[in-house]
């Protein structure tokens, strides 16, 4: 799952499970870059969407990644 390397809170700090490289906040809110280079996000959507569910996201599951990130932390 997503939380074996990003924790299962988005705003926290996370570690890759195999190579242990420090992994910055999901969470938008802990962590303003994260979505702001297109190439970086639809680079990691498409290995980490292959990593855990075997097969790419369909926009539908992405938006909904992105909308929930989008809130945590958020007010």
């Amino acid at each position: 799952s997503c939380a074996s390397c990003h924790t299962d809170n988005p705003a926290a700090q996370g570690k890759h499970a195999k190579t242990e490289k420090i992994i910055k906040p999901m969470a938008p809110a802990a962590n303003p870059g994260r979505f702001t280079d297109a190439a970086k996000v639809a680079k990691w959507f498409k290995r980490n969407c292959n990593d855990v569910l075997e097969r790419e996201c369909s926009a539908q599951e992405k938006g909904d990644v992105m909308t929930y990130l989008m809130g945590v932390g958020s007010k």
